[in-house]
C-alpha cells in the first residue's frame, strides 16, 4: 500500500530534501519547518486504524504536523480562528488596508526580521489610531486587526500588512459610539502613508544603527498605502481575513506542474505590474524551495495584531459596550468548519468500529506489508 501525500508541495519538498539541506545554509527553525512538512499527515507521525462493522475495510488516519507555515494544516486552523474572531466582530463595515514598504528595505528587514517587523506592526497601528482620535475625522477609536505577510505572487520577499478597520468605534471617553459618516474611508490615504513612514522610520533610527544617507533616501521614498473596497457585514470581513491570517507563501492551488525528471515546478501567478493578468513562472525546485523557506517566521513570532478597541486589555468589555451602543445586532455566522465523520465508512457507509491509537513503526510496519 503506497500512502499518498497530502499536498504537491510536500512531494515536491520530500523529493528535493536531501539536495536541499545540504545546498543550503538553513536555520534551525527552517531545517524544523522542512521536517515538519515532509512528515504531516504520513505514518512517521503516527496516529490511529478503523476497522468497517461491515465490509471489513481499514482506513488509517494520521496526525498532522500542526506547523503554521505547513500547506496541509492549514485550512482547519483557519476555520478555527474565523469563528473564534466573530465574537469580536462590530456591525459595522469594515475597511481593508495594505501598507508596503519600500523594496530598498527587504535586506534590512531580512537581516533584523523582528526589529523591522515589529517597527511595521507599530506605525501602522499607530498611524491609523492617531488619525482617527483626530476631531477632523472619527474623532473616536476603531476595531483594528493586522496580518504580516512577507511574500509576493513570485514568492519573493515583499514584506506588507493587511490591516482591517472598523468604519466606526467608540468615541475618545469610551460613552458614545461613532461611526464614518459616509460609505468612503474616513482617513486620507496620503495623509496617512506620510504618517506611517515617519513613525516607522523613527521607530527604525531608535532601534537600529542607520546611515544618515540611508534615512535620508528613505524619507523621500514613497511608503505604499493602498485601499481595498469596504465590506458589508462583520461575517464577510472575518471569512476574508482569515484567508489571510493562516495563508502560508504559496498553496497546492497555484501549482500547476512538477516535473521529476527535470526538477522543474511552474505554478501561476498574478502579475500586478501588468494589470493583474495571470501568468506562468517555472522555477528549479531547488530555487522554488530556497523562496519559499524566506518566509519561515521565528520561533513564538506573533503575525497576527490586535489594537484600538481589539487591544488585549478589557476588550471584551469594551467591544460589547460598542454594540450597545450602537444598538444593532451582529448578524449570525456561519461556520466554515468542515467536519469529516470519522464514524462512517468511506466505502459503505456502515458504522467504522472505535479507533485504535497506533505507533508511527507500527503503522511504518503495516505500509510494508501491504
Amino acid at each position: 500500500m503506497v500512502i499518498p501525500l497530502a499536498s504537491s508541495i510536500q512531494h515536491l519538498f520530500s523529493f528535493f530534501k536531501k539536495d536541499f539541506v545540504q545546498s543550503s545554509d538553513l536555520s534551525y527553525q527552517q531545517l524544523k519547518v522542512l521536517n515538519h512538512i515532509t512528515a504531516c499527515r504520513t505514518p512517521s507521525m503516527g496516529g490511529f486504524i478503523s476497522y468497517c462493522t461491515d465490509c471489513g475495510a481499514a482506513q488509517a488516519f494520521f496526525h498532522s504536523c500542526g506547523d503554521r507555515h505547513c500547506p496541509v494544516c492549514q485550512g482547519q486552523s483557519q476555520a478555527v480562528w474565523a469563528e473564534n474572531q466573530m465574537q469580536y466582530a462590530l456591525p459595522l463595515d469594515y475597511f481593508h488596508i495594505v501598507f508596503t514598504l519600500p523594496d530598498s528595505l527587504n535586506s534590512l528587514f531580512l537581516t533584523y526580521f523582528k526589529v523591522c517587523a515589529d517597527a511595521l506592526f507599530h506605525a501602522a497601528s499607530k498611524a491609523i489610531l492617531t488619525l482617527c482620535k483626530d476631531k477632523k475625522y472619527l474623532n473616536g477609536v476603531p476595531a483594528v486587526t493586522a496580518v504580516l505577510h512577507t511574500w509576493g505572487q513570485t514568492v519573493q520577499f515583499h514584506p506588507h500588512l493587511h490591516v482591517i478597520v472598523s468604519s466606526g468605534g467608540l468615541s475618545l471617553d469610551g460613552k458614545r459610539a461613532v461611526s464614518s459618516p459616509s460609505d468612503s474611508f474616513f482617513l486620507p490615504v496620503k495623509v496617512l502613508s506620510r504618517v506611517f513612514r515617519g513613525i516607522f522610520l523613527r521607530r527604525l533610527k531608535k532601534l537600529l544603527s542607520l546611515e544618515n544617507a540611508f534615512c535620508s533616501s528613505l524619507y523621500n521614498t514613497d511608503f505604499f498605502v493602498y485601499l481595498k473596497a469596504p465590506f458589508d457585514s462583520p461575517s464577510n470581513i472575518v471569512k476574508y481575513l482569515a484567508r489571510y491570517t493562516h495563508r502560508v507563501a504559496i498553496t497546492d492551488a497555484r501549482i500547476l506542474s512538477f516535473d521529476q525528471a527535470t526538477g522543474l515546478v511552474s505554478f501561476s501567478f498574478k502579475d500586478n505590474k501588468d494589470g493583474g493578468k495571470q501568468k506562468v513562472m517555472t522555477l528549479h525546485g531547488l530555487e522554488f524551495m530556497r523562496r519559499f523557506f524566506l518566509h519561515v517566521l521565528p520561533k513564538g513570532f506573533v503575525k497576527i495584531r490586535h489594537s484600538g478597541l481589539l487591544a488585549n486589555h478589557n476588550k471584551k468589555s469594551r467591544i460589547a459596550q460598542c454594540i450597545r451602543l450602537l444598538g444593532r445586532v451582529v448578524p449570525r455566522f456561519l461556520s466554515l468548519f468542515k467536519k469529516i465523520d470519522r464514524t462512517i465508512c468511506p466505502l459503505c457507509g456502515a458504522a467504522m468500529s472505535e479507533s485504535r491509537k497506533v505507533s508511527a513503526l507500527f503503522l511504518s510496519y503495516q505500509q510494508l506489508l501491504c
